[in-house]
Parts: structure tokens; sequence; C-alpha cells
């Protein structure tokens, strides 16, 4: 390289460095944590408000890559302790996003405007609460942080966030501060719906006795309750039970927590739910819309969810507490239709065990065998299936009944296609001497 052409590249790359917002060479230091470089730089007397062309000075660099030392000698040489990028964003919300309370408390020392927010509404206050530094939360509210500010995007408040990060902490400082427990994002989501959400059970407690409805129920229908059961909780749900929870509340769709429990197989869940009051017997709404076998099932039990999603042992829990396993679904299919549906030939036996009625029929004429080709291919494997298939067979079940819709057990596997089930079906008609009714179009 020619020394021409060197020069020329030295003088480029000192342009770099000075942009038109004014002389960068103090943030590069920052950046690249390079120490000797700032202090040579400060005791130059560079300007320390130079800023990058979207507003970031040396503060904020210095405060988001937690260099304390660098804030106070910054700070020292007049730095701007409020200076505002073009996002909103000052050196004392990144202090608080870091969740440094040391620097929090330092901008604040030196006049940082505690009342800061972004573009969309989130303070500092916000912000520090979602890191969950209390030492942070603690410095902005004593001065003068609004405590129930909300966001412009989903009008969520400080509190709110401390409880979806699970910053029981911060819910007691905000709590004592006065937040309001009752403030609905526009979600309707409470802090307490936030915390059943993430199983923050200290918070749950801390809450409702502030004031917080154990029995909220969202604009969709779904109760504080369920919402711990759904994200599988179980310290949060306990918690909610001991304090009034209804356990036999359903949402929109007549589901209660129990059936969500049933449903994701949390065997400790169901458990803790029937030790509180919840009914085993309880059907879930009536379903409309669809046709034939796209038809939803509606006015299940959770015990028939248990058993269309595989869950031997919920099955084995409910039943200990009283679940009716011949109680039927809206359509009348029957808990061994369900188990046969999951596509898994253990919980098959079970559900045979409780109720053997191996040859049931649908509102439309649908049989157990009908139910193991269908539905199943989400949730097993086509070696699996046929194990089912295999062992309804040889307990008598109709292998080539045609439903309502004209479609036998063949028919349906063919169109899926489960080939495998297609071949067994095919052969075990064929061993008692018969030809099906619709063969195979393969």
């Amino acid at each position: 390289m020619s020394c021409m052409v060197r020069t020329l590249l030295a003088g480029l790359i000192a342009a770099c460095c000075f942009a038109a917002n004014g002389d960068l060479r103090l943030i590069e230091a920052i950046k690249v944590r390079d120490g000797q470089a700032v202090n040579k730089l400060l005791a130059a007397s560079v300007d320390v408000n130079s800023a990058q062309p979207d507003g970031a000075t040396p503060l904020a660099w210095a405060v988001y890559l937690d260099q304390v030392d660098v804030v106070d000698r910054l700070l020292k040489a007049g730095a701007n302790v409020n200076a505002t990028d073009e996002y909103g964003e000052t050196p004392l919300t990144l202090a608080c996003l870091t969740g440094n309370g040391k620097i929090v408390q330092t901008l604040l020392a030196r006049g940082a405007n505690a009342h800061a927010a972004r573009w969309n509404g989130e303070t500092a206050l916000m912000i520090a609460s979602r890191s969950g530094n209390v030492e942070a939360v603690k410095a902005l509210l004593e001065r003068g942080a609004e405590v129930n500010a909300v966001e412009t995007h989903k009008n969520q408040t400080a509190l709110m966030w401390a409880a979806a990060e699970r910053h029981s902490d911060v819910v007691d400082l905000l709590i004592e501060h006065k937040a309001d427990v009752k403030a609905a994002s526009k979600g309707g989501f409470t802090a307490l719906m936030f915390a059943a959400q993430k199983g923050d059970a200290r918070s749950v407690d801390a809450l409702i006795a502030a004031g917080g409805d154990a029995n909220q129920v969202l604009p969709g229908g779904m109760t504080v309750l369920q919402m711990a059961v759904a994200n599988g909780k179980l310290e949060a749900a306990d918690a909610l039970l001991k304090h009034g929870a209804q356990v036999n509340t359903g949402d929109k769709g007549g589901n209660t927590a129990l059936h969500m429990a049933a449903q994701a197989g949390n065997v400790a869940l169901v458990k803790k739910l029937l030790e509180s009051g919840a009914d085993p017997n309880l059907r879930n709404a009536k379903a409309s819309g669809g046709s034939g076998f796209f038809r939803p099932v509606g006015e299940q039990t959770p015990l028939m969810l248990a058993a269309r999603n595989n869950h031997e042992s919920a099955m084995r829990a409910l039943v200990a507490a009283g679940a009716d396993p011949k109680l039927k679904a809206q359509d009348g299919s029957t808990l061994l239709m369900a188990a046969a549906g999951s596509g898994h030939v253990e919980v098959v036996k079970y559900a045979y065990e409780l109720a053997p009625d191996i040859l049931a029929l649908t509102d439309r004429k649908s049989t157990v065998m009908h139910a193991s080709v269908f539905g199943s291919m989400q949730t097993s494997t086509q070696p699996e299936i046929c194990k089912v298939i295999q062992f309804l067979a040889d307990k008598g079940a109709d292998l080539d009944g045609m439903d309502a819709s004209g479609r036998t057990p063949i028919a349906v596997a063919d169109i899926l296609p489960i080939d495998k089930a297609v071949d067994l079906l095919t052969k075990l008609i064929h061993a008692q001497g018969k030809e099906p009714k619709i063969p195979s179009k393969r």
C-alpha cells in the first residue's frame, strides 16, 4: 500500500470520528471500554455531550455498558444527565433497563428526571420494575416517580411489569407506594393475572392481600385460576385456591380449570383441583359448526379430555375422585372413542377396562374404529395406531361399519392417508371371510 493511500485512509478514518453531530471519539472509546482513551479525551476537554446521529451521548453509552466510573467522570465533566435520543431514551431509562441501581441513584442525585419516559410512555419506573432492581425502583419512587403511570401501547403499569417478570420484592415495594392492584391493561390483564400466568405465588398472595380479585375474569372468559392452570403453575394455583378462587367456574367454552389440567396431563394440578372441590364430571359447553368428522366435540368431561390426549395418569386420578367413565359427549361419543382417538394403545386399554362399550355409535353412526383412525395422526405413529386397531378388533369392534356419511374406517384411513391402518383393517376383514365395503383406492 502506497504512502499516499495510507494517508488518505487515515484521513477517512479520522473523519468518521466526526459526524454531523460532532466528535464521536469519546463514544468510540467508551464502546471499546478503553479507559485510558476516555481519560485523555476528557483531559483534552472534548465535548462530553457530542452525540451520534440518533442522539445517543457518551453518557448514554457509559450507562448502557455499566461503566460506573466513566459515568461519574462524564457527569463531573458536565455531561447532560437528561439528554434524550430520538427514541426518547435517556441515561436514566438505560440505567433502569440494565438494572444498575447504583447508576440510577447517581443519575437521580445529579438531577435526572425521575418522570423520564420513552416515546411510547414507558417510564423509568416501569423499566426498572421489569428489570427487578429494588434499589433502582426505590430511588425512583423517593424522587416522585408516578407509580400508576400507564404506557400507551397496552396500558400497562409498573406493577404489571414487575409481576410479569416474577419480581415479588418489587411488587411488594410498589404496593407499599399505593400501586393500583386493580388496574387492567387493554387486554384486561391485571398484575394478578400476570403473576398467575408466570407462577409467582408470593406476588399472588401480596396482590390479593392488597385488594386483587382471586376470581377475576378476562374479557375472553378465562379466570385467573384458569390462567395459572393453563400455564402449569401449581404454586400460583394453590395460592389462588387458598384465597377463594372458584374452582368450578368455566370459561366461554365451558372449560373449567380441571378440564385444562386434565387435557394437559398435569397430574399434580388435577389432584390439587380435585382436593379443592373440582367436579370431575362437569361437561364443557356444547359445540357448534363443522360437519361429519370435522365437527368439534362438545360436552366433554375432564376424563374424556385426558383420554383423548393420552394422559393415563390424569385419568386414574380423575377416576379415583369419582369421574364417571360412562358419561358421553354431545355427539354420543364415549370415553373409549376418546381414548382411541389418541392413537395410543395403553390409554385405550385403560378406557376399555373402565367402560367396555365396544359397539357404541355416535349420533353420526361413527364407531370406535372410526375414532381410532381419525384424529390420531397428529399425536401418534402408524405402528401405534395399528396397535390400537388390533386391540379393538380383538375386543370385537366393528371393523367395517359405515357412518352417516357413508364412510368406513378404511375409507377414512385411505383419505388421510394412514396406509398401515388400511392394510391392517383390510387384512382383518379378509380374516372374517369378507370383503371391505369400500376397498382402498390405492
